[in-house]
């Protein structure tokens, strides 16, 4: 965020629209990008190392496999990572983190930014915690005793560690920590491997792609590019049935109304798990749906098959760099659905940007992934279509996104109101 910071004021002639303008007012207002912002930031970058396994020096040169992500990190940024490590009571990041600071610190010519003494004390205990002694490699002048420190450490170490163990169990951050804990550590290594390869491991030779008009003549002269993902549960994508001119509308209509993104913690309470779900969340109001998204609704229809005027509310969703969704399910848990619409019967996503080799929808009980195309619609299956009972195999994610900025957009079919071989309101 410093970077952007920097790069903003250096290149004003980017500057042009009202929310950069707004943006950078606030910074300059505050002087600062410390707290909330810069914290959730030290943890987007810390998700995107440990899900993809990057180490500090490939992840502070902006890179990853051969491709670039990002800019190059200085002494100072990696520091801010060490600072807040530990912090988090993070330490074998800690010991990464500040490494990677010493190091360029020393080929930097030593900036004022970093602290000498409390790099050698976050080096030196990091070391007596993990076992990884650094310490030797540290050759600061001054007034720094070192060895006095390491002595000290070693002495006094064995009467706070397993307070600090209990703390790193408590608060590290650890990628797959919620997931476990929310879907019991299934297909942990799908969901990873399918995120990091970019490349589905299920395909089936009658998957097809077609021109599908679904009986409409309209649909004779402008067919849908339709393609087949997966046949049980059904998945399909539509290619470019969302217009450029809708697009820029609807981030127009989001950009103001963002807030982050939350979780469902109980029947009737949302909660915000930064860990399970990072990104920013808009709802379309009803007033804007009926004057801007009729024509959508009606695509919506008929390349579903099934009727929107039960469908829940239009959801914007933003993720910037680090912005992911541990896999879920779309349908309410038992007990949750709504007494007039019944559950999330079908899933209708959009893509409102192209993010290049990044930021999949990832099925990892399927071994199928989904590219991020800009005008696609991405589309399943819920809930069994003979009874309505959840299809467990639609477990999905949100991969953790390394480069780019991702605008996805949701429309989700209710039951009610469809034609179906069973009444939900009795099931």
């Amino acid at each position: 965020m410093k970077q952007m910071h920097h790069h903003f004021f250096k290149t004003k002639n980017l500057i042009k629209n009202k929310q950069s303008i707004a943006a950078l007012s606030e910074i300059d207002e505050h002087k600062d990008l410390s707290g909330n912002h810069i914290l959730l930031a030290h943890r987007a970058i810390k998700r995107l190392q440990q899900f993809y396994v990057i180490p500090a020096s490939d992840m502070s040169a902006g890179r990853f496999n051969d491709r670039i992500i990002g800019d190059r990190m200085d002494a100072c940024d990696c520091y801010a990572m060490a600072k807040y490590c530990s912090e988090e009571n993070d330490m074998y990041g800690v010991i990464e983190w500040a490494v990677e600071s010493y190091n360029k610190w020393e080929s930097d010519g030593r900036p004022e930014c970093v602290d000498p003494e409390l790099l050698n004390f976050y080096i030196v205990s990091s070391s007596v915690y993990t076992g990884f002694d650094f310490s030797n490699l540290i050759h600061i002048n001054g007034s720094i005793n070192l060895q006095e420190d390491i002595d000290k450490f070693s002495r006094y170490y064995h009467l706070i560690k397993n307070e600090l163990i209990e703390l790193e169990k408590e608060n590290a951050l650890n990628t797959f920590e919620v997931y476990y804990r929310l879907q019991k550590g299934i297909n942990q290594d799908n969901f990873r491997n399918l995120c990091k390869h970019g490349v589905s491991q299920t395909i089936d030779n009658y998957l097809k792609c077609r021109y599908q008009t679904k009986d409409s003549f309209y649909r004779i002269l402008m067919p849908f590019k339709e393609e087949d993902i997966n046949s049980e549960p059904l998945i399909k994508i539509y290619h470019d049935v969302l217009y450029e001119n809708e697009i820029s509308k609807i981030k127009t209509l989001a950009l103001e109304n963002m807030i982050d993104a939350k979780i469902q913690s109980s029947i009737n309470a949302s909660t915000i798990e930064e860990r399970s779900r990072s990104g920013q969340v808009c709802w379309i109001n009803n007033n804007d749906e009926v004057k801007y998204f009729d024509s959508l609704n009606t695509r919506i229809e008929t390349f579903t098959g099934f009727t929107t005027k039960t469908a829940e509310k239009y959801q914007i969703v933003n993720y910037g760099l680090g912005g992911h969704y541990l896999p879920h399910y779309d349908p309410f848990p038992k007990g949750a659905e709504s007494k007039m619409f019944g559950n999330r019967l079908v899933t209708v996503l959009f893509y409102l940007t192209d993010v290049e080799n990044d930021g999949y929808t990832s099925f990892p009980l399927l071994n199928i992934i989904a590219p991020t195309e800009k005008g696609a619609a991405l589309v399943w299956n819920n809930l069994d279509m003979s009874n309505g009972k959840l299809d467990e195999k639609t477990l999905h994610g949100s991969c953790p996104l390394l480069k780019g900025n991702k605008w996805i957009m949701t429309k989700w079919l209710y039951e009610e109101g469809q034609n179906l071989p069973y009444d939900w309101k009795n099931k």
